[in-house]
């Protein structure tokens, strides 16, 4: 995973908020999907506003550092659809720390493992269980890690 950049006495904030906008889109990107596009991002924001708050070429324009002055609205819809706060784009401290919490839900989120997970809120722990021997079950059948072996490589919450 990238590093957060650490601001310096010359850098420039815009740049910052270029890298941080693209980063926030490779947090979205599945690991074995396609990077959608500015127009998709910025269509996804607007139908989940249900009403047009930002543009593709916007989009591009915070990704590349075209745009200088962004307005407050724009960011915060832009860390909405991240799945985050727009402290994201400034706080270098609160981008390193949420980072790899967003890097493994959307990880959870484009394998489909997130809705399981959901599903089984409200269940009986026995049937937790249940649900975690099924998994193990079948994880055997398809020849894949154990368990406990699967979960070495996430990042610790």
């Amino acid at each position: 995973m990238a590093s957060v950049a650490k601001p310096t006495p010359e850098h420039d904030p815009t740049s910052g908020l270029a890298d941080r906008v693209k980063r926030l889109i490779e947090l979205r990107t599945p690991e074995t999907g396609k990077r959608p596009s500015y127009d998709q991002i910025a269509r996804s924001i607007n139908d989940a506003a249900g009403k047009n708050v930002i543009s593709g070429a916007y989009i591009w324009e915070l990704a590349t550092g075209k745009t200088t002055n962004p307005r407050i609205h724009h960011l915060e819809a832009l860390a909405s659809w991240g799945g985050t706060d727009v402290r994201y784009f400034f706080d270098d401290a609160y981008a390193a720390r949420v980072e790899p919490q967003l890097n493994l839900l959307w990880r959870l989120k484009a394998s489909g493992v997130l809705n399981v997970a959901l599903r089984t809120q409200g269940l009986s722990d026995s049937s937790r269980e249940q649900v975690s021997t099924m998994v193990d079950h079948l994880r055997s059948l398809e020849g894949l890690e154990e368990r406990g072996k699967a979960d070495s490589h996430l990042p610790n919450l």
